[in-house]
């Protein structure tokens, strides 16, 4: 049995919920620091915001880390894009925060926001190569119009991550970044790429960093259907905490009917661990 030298762990609804810690989270990072030879790294859907400020954000939180630990779907969208694509050169239009247009800037990416403005009301001469959509608090009708006429137009369509829920404080959840990409794949008719988890390639770059095997790691979520379904396809050890979107009574029924999405553990927080 090897023994585990990465943790991995989703942010929203796992370590914090909005701007308030999740009960237990920060002893449990603090407790896993200590430990020799344990490494740890975060994985999150989130696209919005850039690496900087998650490490940031969870280090006034009393989890402290630095970016390097850090991998988003937005970063890993920019270097699935280059990886296939070649993105240096090539121009995107985002539907998202400003974390995608950092990553995908950082390499050599022409990026426009959706809400910027356009000399063409009508957006009869835009012209992109990817049409890149995350979470975006500021769509509106015309917002969906430009980047629905930009895939209409040839743009390849990447979503960064399909969660339609995003958890906030008080046990609350607000609309997550998939209702966007569901809106505009409902208005175009056409399937996007999907990087984010359930999707490997972030966890895949985690793994290949830190230099370990698939059982070496351990990844903690708080979605079957996200993190638990993206460490069981590369072979990692999963856990399913119950702080965030999943209530025990829904993973239970999600569990039978789709096998694929069984964690190796369910704990109720991370006093668990």
């Amino acid at each position: 049995m090897s023994l585990t030298q990465v943790y991995v762990f989703d942010l929203d609804g796992v370590l914090y919920r909005g701007e308030e810690a999740v009960v237990h989270a920060p002893e449990a990072i603090a407790r896993l620091r200590q430990q020799d030879g344990v490494r740890l790294y975060f994985l999150t859907n989130n696209s919005s915001q850039t690496r900087q400020t998650y490490a940031d954000k969870l280090t006034r939180l009393g989890m402290p880390c630095v970016p390097e630990e850090i991998v988003t779907s937005a970063s890993a969208t920019a270097a699935y894009l280059d990886k296939h694509y070649g993105a240096s050169g090539s121009r995107a239009l985002v539907m998202g925060g400003p974390g995608i247009i950092a990553e995908l800037r950082a390499f050599g990416m022409e990026v426009a926001h959706v809400a910027d403005p356009t000399d063409d009301p009508h957006f009869a001469h835009e012209t992109f190569d990817f049409v890149v959509v995350g979470m975006d608090r500021t769509m509106t009708y015309n917002t969906l119009w430009r980047a629905q006429q930009a895939i209409l137009r040839g743009a390849t369509f990447i979503a960064t991550n399909r969660d339609g829920q995003y958890p906030i404080e008080e046990g609350k959840v607000t609309p997550g970044g998939g209702s966007l990409v569901a809106a505009l794949e409902a208005c175009t008719d056409v399937v996007p790429t999907t990087v984010g988890k359930p999707e490997t390639p972030g966890l895949q770059t985690i793994l290949d960093t830190a230099g370990i095997r698939h059982d070496q790691a351990v990844m903690v979520g708080d979605r079957l259907d996200t993190d638990v379904l993206c460490g069981n396809r590369l072979g990692v050890p999963t856990v399913l905490v119950l702080t965030g979107v999943t209530p025990i009574e829904r993973a239970e029924a999600l569990i039978i009917a789709h096998p694929e999405m069984r964690p190796g553990r369910i704990i109720p927080d991370l006093r668990e661990l």
